[in-house]
This record gives structure tokens, sequence and C-alpha cells, in this order.
């Protein structure tokens, strides 16, 4: 369908641009009553509150009639309202109403948000450009079977009251940025993008509220260096590092708009504390040093005073000083190559260095930050499970009651935001994606591979995020599962045999996405669902479900949270780091370690494994069996008798050991015969470590101590030669 970008002016509007005319008003208005259609209200009425209006616009300023109208839409519509002109607000509508359908006034959309354009139209014979448009775009709103019928009403409104407040002949004259300006309080925009982009008005595909509003392009550098309000002085200086970074290092938009944002609080501090710095070339150690403090206290503005807070103030000023590090370290590396053009801009040496950060509280907010990341990983191993039970209960009852009445579109519409709750959490818990991630995921990114015995398994394909880099997630059953059924709830949506493609934004790098088949779509909308979508849909589930905090407070559930569990999960199933590496797509282990936290009823039974693994080692499979009768009785004895291998305690079982167990010169150990070939050695070995002790001047404390054990151990010997056969005999059958 072509659309005509200057459509011709109705005859109507070039009255209410030309100069106001009372009597050439009137003569206009009454032959525009004949055709009308006022069942409850003679012409007559018509005609005398046509008069009432134009004697209050007689009474407004302006030189033309739109711009009295405007006057009278501020100043005396009010009043009518109120009651103070007319006996009843009918009677007071049916001027403004015949002014506004026969389009020889543009209303603004705060007036006109507040009448019923169907009943308004109604009114206007059948053949008028208005019902035709009105009939079709009814028609392409009734194929909608996700819009229940008050939501198709609400969404023909708008697109009524739409072509009245611009003055349009036909819905083919309406732009994008119509649908940009119309106020977000007012409903059914989105379901009128759709229909419109059903009728091929728009050639893309279909967009939700805020996805329209921050389709805003990407900002030139030196939009971005204007937008940091840096000083001119230093603009140059700035705009050819964000060219440079972006050439050398990464080309992230996201990226280039925080260096900026970082500099330009750096030099504007430099120009108001030091003005005689004139270039980057200028900046001292001293003036970076000077900056550090006053970057905190400008983190520290609109941030809550307790330690929280403190946290994100000190971790906020950091990101800026590491911007700023990284600036001049950048420069001065570049400054160095023959020819480059950082030579006139990179100082003499390096401002600020890692060594100065040091001291200044962003270790102990690091500590801080990764405390509630351990106590928010303990918290969601506790509420986790019952959000996720939550979830699939609510999902679970609504498709219930969807089976007994599937006529009801309310059920459908209430199937459809239980399921995207439960989908959407089980997607990010069992693939540990990012929330962009999740939300740029297509059909086309399940891989098919065959392996060598002939089994078929699927793989996901992650596209690349962070750090550009891509990575494949196997599909388990639950992950299949998943991926399965949102196939299923978006071509049920669509009423399609395949998932349809669709358009999608990137809100970081603030680029249209190639256009594709999207998984996460389809809730309320047939547009893709956005990240702030995600995370508005995750914090309302976990407010529903009830889940607290160790200390009572709500736990807010948000989509990096599913990510951590996913790699606490796996490292509690012993599945190796690296392997949780490759999968998360981190850069080195240590993120993982980060993101990872023990539970500690894991870090029991796994050290209860390895002990248990190392006694088997050690005594053999034997040591496993239960004991028999005889061997147990023996073990009770031996009990009973203190066996200490080299000796005998003669202390009853069960009373407290006042030595801590110091054998050796205590009088209730009674040494074994057998034992004294091994007393003799301990015996000449502390000799010899003694006289060592007394060689190298050791302090005497120390020298006593090796005295009082040499001693202990000559007693033990000394007590173990003096037994007789007999009574050894007796210890060693004992």
């Amino acid at each position: 369908m072509t659309r005509n970008p200057n459509p011709p002016l109705i005859p109507a509007l070039t009255l209410g641009s030309a100069p106001y005319n009372r009597d050439e008003l009137l003569s206009y208005l009454t032959g525009a009553i004949v055709p009308l259609r006022f069942p409850r209200d003679g012409k007559w009425r018509l005609a005398s509150s046509c008069k009432r209006l134009v004697s209050a616009l007689d009474g407004c300023p302006g030189k033309t009639l739109q711009a009295r109208w405007s006057s009278f839409e501020q100043n005396v519509w009010p009043k009518w309202m109120a009651g103070k002109v007319c006996s009843t607000r009918r009677r007071c509508r049916l001027g403004p109403r015949v002014m506004v359908v026969t389009r020889v006034v543009l209303p603004s959309w705060e007036w006109i948000n507040n009448i019923s354009a169907q009943k308004w139209i109604a009114c206007l014979p059948p053949d008028d450009p208005l019902c035709r448009e009105r009939d079709r775009l009814a028609n392409a709103l009734a194929g909608f079977s996700w819009v229940t019928p008050g939501g198709q009403g609400v969404a023909l409104g708008c697109g009524l009251r739409l072509l009245l407040a611009r003055g349009y002949r036909s819905l083919d004259q309406i732009t994008e940025h119509d649908l940009t300006t119309i106020p977000t309080w007012s409903p059914g925009t989105d379901t009128l993008d759709a229909a419109l982009c059903s009728m091929g008005v728009f050639t893309r595909t279909a967009q939700r509220g805020p996805t329209r509003r921050l389709r805003r392009g990407r900002h030139s550098v030196a939009d971005l260096v204007a937008m940091a309000k840096i000083p001119e002085r230093f603009r140059a200086a700035t705009a050819l590092y964000l060219e440079t970074y972006a050439t050398r290092i990464t080309p992230l938009y996201a990226s280039q708009r925080c260096k900026a944002s970082a500099l330009g609080y750096f030099w504007r501090f430099m120009s108001d504390r030091y003005p005689e710095v004139a270039s980057s070339a200028d900046v001292l150690p001293a003036h970076a040093r000077a900056y550090v403090p006053y970057v905190i206290a400008q983190a520290r503005e609109g941030q809550p005073q307790d330690d929280r807070g403190e946290t994100s103030v000190r971790t906020m000023a950091h990101s800026r000083l590491v911007h700023l590090r990284t600036y001049f370290a950048d420069i001065c590396t570049w400054a160095s190559e023959p020819g480059s053009p950082f030579a006139a801009l990179a100082p003499r040496t390096i401002p600020l260095t890692r060594h100065d950060l040091v001291g200044v509280g962003f270790d102990r907010a690091r500590k801080q930050v990764q405390k509630r990341m351990v106590a928010t990983v303990l918290d969601l191993e506790r509420e986790m499970p019952n959000i996720r039970a939550f979830a699939f209960r609510k999902w679970y009852e609504a498709e219930r009651a969807l089976k007994t009445n599937k006529n009801d579109p309310r059920l459908g519409a209430s199937e459809r935001d239980m399921f995207w709750d439960w989908g959407l959490v089980e997607l990010l818990v069992q693939s540990g994606l990012r929330v962009e991630e999740a939300s740029e995921l297509t059909t086309l990114d399940i891989l098919k591979r065959h392996l060598p015995d002939g089994h078929v398994y699927y793989m996901l394909h992650v596209k690349p995020s962070k750090y550009d880099r891509a990575r494949v997630i196997p599909i388990g059953d639950g992950l299949g599962r998943v991926i399965a059924e949102m196939i299923r709830h978006v071509k049920c949506f669509h009423g399609t045999e395949t998932v349809p493609f669709c358009d999608h934004w990137d809100c970081h790098e603030k680029r249209p996405l190639p256009r594709a088949p999207y998984l996460v779509r389809a809730w309320r909308h047939p547009s893709a669902l956005g990240v702030q979508g995600i995370r508005r849909r995750l914090r309302l589930l976990s407010a529903a479900a009830g889940a607290r905090r160790s200390d009572g407070t709500p736990l807010r559930l948000h989509p990096h949270d599913c990510r951590r569990v996913f790699a606490t999960e796996h490292l509690n199933n012993n599945t190796p780091v690296h392997v949780i590496q490759a999968l998360l797509g981190h850069a080195t282990i240590d993120t993982v370690m980060v993101y990872a936290k023990l539970y500690p009823q894991t870090l029991v039974e796994e050290y209860r494994k390895a002990v248990r693994g190392l006694y088997i080692a050690f005594h053999g499979e034997e040591s496993r069996r239960n004991p028999t009768t005889e061997e147990w009785k023996a073990f009770s004895a031996s009990c009973s008798m203190r066996d200490m291998g080299t000796h005998i305690c003669a202390l009853p079982t069960g009373e407290h050991c006042p030595k801590g167990l110091v054998c050796l010169g205590c009088a209730h150990a009674q040494p074994k015969k057998s034992a004294a070939p091994i007393f003799r050695r301990m015996l000449a070995s502390h000799e010899r470590e003694l006289a060592a002790a007394k060689v190298r001047g050791e302090p005497l404390g120390q020298i006593a101590a090796r005295e009082i054990e040499v001693a202990r151990i000559r007693g033990a010997l000394d007590r173990a030669e003096e037994l007789t056969g007999d009574v050894a005999a007796a210890i060693e059958a004992a």
C-alpha cells in the first residue's frame, strides 16, 4: 500500500488556519449540521449550541480560529464541564463535537482524550472518510485473538482520536512520530501500533511503547562529548581518544558512552579547580590525587546514608576513576608510537595509577559487595525453589481454567502471563544466560548435531554479547521443555505454523537487531520482549511469590540472580569449574568463583565424601563392613582400656583429661615394654635437636621447652624398661 507523504489539506482546516471570522464560521457550521446524525438532538439544539460556542470563541484571544480554540480548551472548557454555563454536560459538548468531527479545528490530545471518539464519529455520514477508516481499523483489530473486545475498543478510540487531533483523513497518513508523541498514560497505543503494522501502514513489525520511545539512534562521538558537558579546551583530546578506543579496543557504544561520562566529571573538575591547566598534557599526579575525594563526594549525592549506600558510592566512584586511569594509560602508550597524534596530549607521567586507588576504601567496598553477593546466593538457595514452584503452580492453574472455557479472552491473557513468568525464570536458571542474551534468543540458535554413534543432541548457540564471545550450551531435558513450550505459545499466539519473524532493538548499543524469529515474545503483544520487560516480570514474580531475605526484607529477583543460581548449582553438582566457565562465557575461572558460592550443607557433604574416600583408600574396602560380635567386644575393651599404641592410659573412659592427651610424663600413662625402641629413637632425635638449638642460640624459653620434652621421653623409656616380663606380657595381652 502506497502512502502519500503530502496529503491534500481538508478544506475545513483552511478555515481554522485563516484569520478568525465569526460570520464565516457560523455559516460553515450551519451547513455542516445538515448531514450529521444526532437521533436524540434536534437541528435547532445543535445550532443553538454552536452559537454558544462561537460566542465563547469571540471572547478568547487569538488571531486565528485555531489559536482561539486553544484558548477555549484551557480557559472556557473547564468551566463548562463544571456546570457553570450549561445545565448538562451533554449540551455543552454538542457545539465542540460538531466543530471537531467536521475538522474545523485540531483539538489537543489532552482535550480529546476525555471524549468518546467512536460516539462522536458515529454522527457523521456513512461515506465520510473517518467512518470508512473506523470500519477499516475495526476489521484489523477484530483479527487479534490476543486482545479482548474491550481492548479492541480502546485501541479503536485511540486511532480515531489520533486522526482528529492530527487532521488526517486516512490511517495511512499516521507516522512514527505521531505514535511516539502520544502520552504514556493513554491506553491502546500498543494495540493500535500492531493494527497499523498488520494493515501495512508501517513496514516494520509491531512495537511496544517503551521500545518506540527509546528507539533513538546512536550519538556521534562529538554528541557524546557535548552531552558529557566537557569544557571546550578538553573536547578535542576526548573525542580523539574515544575514536581511537573504538578502533583499537572495542566499538561498543555503551563503553564509549560510559567513558565520555566519566571523563566529563574529571574535566569539569579540572576546569573549576585548576583553570591554569589548558590541556591533558598539563595534568599532574597531584591533580589526579585531588580528584579522588571529589569524585567520591559527587557519587555520594542522592545515595542513602547507610552501609549499602556507601558501598554503592565507592563502587561508582571506583568505576569513574578506572575509566580515568585507563584514559591516561592509553594515551601515554599510544603517544610513544611514531607520528602519533597523542604525542602532544600525553602528560610526562601517568597521573593516576593503580597504587593511587589503594587505601581509599574501594577494597572494603568490594568486600562488602562480595559479602552481600554471598548472602544473596544463600537467600536464593532458600527462596528459588519456592519461586519456581509458585510460577509453575500459577501457570498450571491458569492452563486448567483456560481448558474449561477456551472462548474467554481474559483467561487466555491470564494463561499467557502465567506461562511467561514460569518460562522466563526457568530459561534463565537452566541456561545461565545473561538478560540481553535471553532477550535476543531465536529459534535459529537451536542447533542439531549428530554423534558418531548415531545419537542426536541439541545445542543452544548464544550470540556474542559481553566481550564479543559466542558460545554453545547443551540443551538438556529441562531446558528443552522450556524452549519447546515457548515455541508452542508463540505459534499459538500468532496462529501460525512457525515462529514468525519480528524486529528487535538493542537498548545498550542503540541499534536495530536483524529481523528474526525471537523466542521471548508474545506476552500481551506480538513484539519481542526487551531487557527491561524481563526484569520487570521477574521482579513482580518474586513479589507475588512472597520471597524474603534472611533479614525479612523482600527479595527482588533479578535476571543475574538466576545466572548465579546456575553457576552455584553446577559447582555443587561437581561440574568442573572450567566447564562452568565455558557455559557462562567468562574470561577467567576467577569470575566463576565470584558467581558460584558453596552452600554450607554441600561443603559438609563434600568434606565427608573426601574423608570417607581417604579412609577407604587407607584401610581398604573391608573396613566398610559391619563388625561381628567378637570384634565389637574387643573394640569396646580396647576403648575402656584406652590403648594409645605406645602406652596404656589408666584414666577412666569418659573423664576429662587435664593434660589434653599429652601422655608423656603423665602419671596415668603406663608405657609398654615393646615400645622401648620407639622411645630410644625419639630420645636420640630430641637430644640432637636440643644440642643444635643451643649452638644456634635459640631463646632460653624454647631451649627449656626442648629440655622438658627430653625429660618426658627419658622418663617414659625408664618406666618401660623397668617392667618385668610378666607385667609387660599382661599389659600387652590386655
